[in-house]
């Protein structure tokens, strides 16, 4: 079997990366979905990540050679179709940027992507005062710090093949990523 189609689905933290790269890989046949936050014991990023932002973002101080080593021992299996990497900096990682045959990025508002983000972080309320002095410390870190890689992470979709409105359905972005590989793809999903 041939090398399979790789698809990378990136977002800002928040923005749906992994629920959307998760329903893209049970829509394909023979494929297998890989999840950056799956490999974390491997992981390397910058403790700070606004200091990250402030020395320039380099894309070089993320990596995730667990992963790597993953994808490409599937790869060599030679027994999917398709590929879906749940990963930061889409083609712009360079682990991955030579094997990527779509590069998806979701434009989620950054007002939407950190609201999600407490929704997730914070689901799980057992002090209501303790859980709002929580999140009043991560808007302040958002307000302070955090906003500014996420504003970098936004700088990726110009690398991207498609660019999809994260305010959308997720069954309506799938959809639109499953049409573009059947439009692009030489062989059929």
């Amino acid at each position: 079997m041939n090398k399979p189609y790789i698809v990378t689905v990136n977002a800002v933290s928040g923005g749906g990366k992994t629920a959307l790269a998760t329903l893209v890989a049970e829509s394909l046949p023979q494929s297998q979905l890989f999840c950056f936050d799956d490999f974390d014991e491997t992981n390397c990023y910058p403790a700070d990540f606004y200091e990250w932002y402030q020395r320039g973002a380099n894309p070089l101080e993320i990596d995730c050679p667990g992963m790597g080593t993953a994808v490409a021992q599937t790869i060599a299996q030679g027994t999917l179709r398709y590929i879906v990497l749940d990963c930061p900096l889409g083609r712009d990682h360079p682990r991955f940027a030579a094997i990527i045959d779509l590069a998806v990025f979701i434009d989620t508002p950054l007002d939407v992507a950190l609201a999600r983000r407490i929704l997730r972080d914070h689901a799980t309320v057992s002090d209501a005062n303790a859980s709002l002095q929580t999140v009043r410390n991560s808007l302040r870190h958002y307000l302070e710090k955090a906003r500014y890689p996420y504003l970098e992470a936004v700088k990726h979709k110009a690398t991207c093949d498609l660019v999809l409105d994260g305010w959308q359905e997720l069954t309506v972005l799938r959809d639109q990523i499953l049409t573009y590989i059947k439009k692009n793809k030489s062989s059929s999903i």
